[in-house]
C-alpha cells in the first residue's frame, strides 16, 4: 500500500473544496450523535441540517469541478432535500 498515494496525481490544493465538504458532512453526523446523547433520543436538528447543507453545496461543486455528473447530482438533490427540512424547522418554530 505504500506506492498507492505516490501513483495518484494527487493535488491537495485542487481537492480542498471536497475534503472540506467530506469533513463538514462527517461532522454534521458528530453533530447528531453528541446531541442525541444529551437527549437519550435520536435527534435531528436545525444544526445538523445547516451542517449538511453547507457540506451537500461544497461537494456539489465539487463535483462540478471533477466532472462527475453522478456527484453533482446526488449532492445537488441532497443540498435540497436538506434546505426543505430546515425550512420545515424554521416554519414550524414561528
Amino acid at each position: 500500500m505504500p506506492g498507492l498515494f505516490e501513483s495518484m496525481p494527487f493535488d491537495l490544493r485542487a481537492e480542498i473544496i471536497g475534503l472540506i465538504g467530506g469533513a463538514i458532512f462527517l461532522s454534521s453526523w458528530v453533530l447528531q450523535a453528541w446531541e442525541s446523547r444529551q437527549w437519550g433520543v435520536p435527534v435531528v436538528s436545525l444544526k445538523f441540517f445547516a451542517l449538511r447543507s453547507l457540506a451537500s453545496a461544497l461537494l456539489t461543486f465539487e463535483g462540478i469541478r471533477a466532472g462527475s455528473l453522478s456527484v453533482t447530482l446526488v449532492m445537488a438533490a441532497t443540498l435540497v432535500l436538506m434546505l426543505y427540512n430546515a425550512g420545515l424547522i424554521l416554519s414550524n418554530r414561528r
